[in-house]
């Protein structure tokens, strides 16, 4: 049995729209980032789609790209590292998807 005090639902909804604002936040740094590290051609065949766990998930829109981007994988995650940082990024993975 809880015995919480129940909460204001406009604390809840403050709470909500503060973690919402820092999501949004952290996908424009990493979006910003990888236009920057991937260069002209690539980002234009990728995106990012998360950070989970230090792994960057890219989606990437077709196989050819997808090993473009394999091929590039360690200096991308070198340049990532450096613009984000080595305890946030430990590894990049990506899939076909739709960008």
């Amino acid at each position: 049995m809880r015995k919480d005090k129940p909460q204001l639902i406009a604390d809840v909804l403050k709470g909500v729209v503060q973690n919402l604002s820092q999501a949004k936040k952290k996908d424009a740094n990493l979006a910003s980032a990888w236009a920057s590290c991937a260069g002209r051609q690539l980002k234009r065949h990728t995106r990012p789609t998360s950070l989970k766990k230090g792994t960057v998930w890219v989606n990437v829109d077709e196989s050819a790209w997808l090993y473009q981007a394999s091929l590039q994988k360690a200096k991308l995650l070198e340049a990532l590292q450096k613009k984000i940082g080595k305890a946030k990024i430990k590894q990049i993975q990506f899939r076909i998807g739709k960008i």
